[in-house]
């Protein structure tokens, strides 16, 4: 019954989770909280009051300490903001628990490593910096040269890394540790770049261009650290012919993404991201698996797999 109805539960990584039972029980009281949506019954609501200036994104800086059944919760947020500081915050409380200085440009984007407890924040000039999850402190900082897009964080043998698409249509990989350089790859010509998060197998990332003259391609995140392989690095271009609106990946498959896009109409479209073998090379590729045509307009779209 519970994976029938949450198809992507697994209890054996849930703290305080033994039993399928519990989880239903819990879950379903969770979900029937949730419908109903009483103020000081069902939720809390804390106001967070600090920045001086507009809050342009947040990340969860704690790991997933929920226990169930048991109330304890303890969740600690970051946010960056046009004040030109990042700030942590105890959500429980709606307290700051640190605040940086005042830098010398907005802070526009925000990427946690919760494992890690670092953060690393990028600014409307292109400088990515990183910061210790406890104390707030700068650790390291490093410039891409140009304003960052998006930043995606992802693990390679418990190594943190993070990938930033830049609005020059560049692909820088740092080690998340330091802000080191280990890869830059110039992708697109004066072209935004949208990034995916990491695939479920822990492999694949989507680069989409933020031009419809080209292509989104797939890029593998494990040859991003060997450069060498230079060929098992990216996908040839998918066949999607236009802007990418929204893209996921479906969590039942291990590398099966959705892109949401539009020609005359929406289109959804679905692919299998494999390594193929041959007996002289490889390649990765994107195979087709399915498509769905719909009518619009939609401002944003959640995309869930039966």
């Amino acid at each position: 019954m519970c994976l029938k109805r949450w198809a992507f539960c697994n209890i054996s990584v849930i703290p305080g989770m033994r039993s399928w039972k519990k989880y239903y029980l819990h879950r379903s009281n969770l979900e029937s909280k949730m419908k109903s949506g009483q103020p000081s019954v069902d939720y809390t609501c804390k106001a967070i009051r600090g920045h001086n200036g507009v809050i342009y994104e947040m990340a969860y800086l704690s790991e997933k300490e929920h226990m169930f059944a048991t109330g304890k919760v303890k969740s600690t947020v970051c946010t960056v903001s046009s004040d030109g500081t990042v700030r942590a915050w105890n959500i429980q409380e709606g307290k700051q628990i640190w605040s940086s200085p005042q830098q010398g440009f907005p802070l526009v984007g925000i990427i946690t490593f919760p494992a890690f407890n670092l953060a690393a924040t990028s600014d409307t000039e292109g400088t990515i910096k990183l910061w210790h999850g406890t104390t707030g402190e700068q650790l390291s900082t490093v410039s891409v040269s140009s304003i960052p897009s998006c930043m995606v964080a992802y693990t390679i043998k418990n190594n943190p890394f993070l990938m930033v698409g830049t609005e020059e249509g560049s692909l820088h990989t740092l080690a998340a540790t330091d802000l080191s350089q280990i890869l830059y790859k110039k992708l697109f010509q004066k072209c935004g770049i949208k990034l995916s998060l990491c695939s479920p197998n822990g492999q694949w990332i989507l680069v989409c261009p933020g031009n419809a003259a080209f292509s989104p391609k797939v890029f593998n995140i494990y040859y991003a650290t060997q450069p060498e392989d230079d060929d098992l690095m990216l996908s040839s271009p998918l066949p999607i012919t236009n802007y990418c609106r929204m893209m996921c990946w479906l969590p039942a498959e291990s590398a099966r993404i959705a892109i949401l896009y539009k020609n005359e109409m929406f289109h959804i479209d679905s692919f299998d991201i494999v390594i193929e073998k041959s007996k002289y090379k490889k390649k990765i590729t994107g195979s087709f698996s399915c498509r769905d045509i719909f009518h619009g307009p939609f401002t944003s779209c959640i995309l869930l797999e039966k």
